[in-house]
């Protein structure tokens, strides 16, 4: 964790896991877009919060049952994805 000297207390955020997706299949104006996913701790916070925004849009913060069950479902969503695209039969 950063030093937090300069800090009054009450402000202090921890960030953890900075994580950035490129979201190439959905352009906005023609320019490619990024999803920032981060884990962020407030003072007096009794967990952290997990931090979804895409570019400078608007922030989506979630508890970590609400982020662990939107992960569980859009790995299930990306599995059936898999299962939809057709195969190719070799001649």
């Amino acid at each position: 964790m950063n030093d937090h000297t300069d800090e009054p207390r009450s402000e202090r955020i921890h960030n953890a896991w900075i994580q950035a997706v490129d979201l190439n299949a959905i352009p906005l104006a023609g320019l490619p877009q990024r999803l920032w996913l981060d884990s962020v701790l407030g003072c007096g916070d009794y967990e952290p919060r997990i931090h979804l925004q895409i570019d400078d849009h608007r922030l989506i913060e979630l508890t970590l049952i609400e982020a662990r069950s939107a992960g569980m479902h859009l790995i299930g969503l990306a599995a059936l994805g898999v299962m939809e695209i057709p195969r190719t039969s070799a001649a």
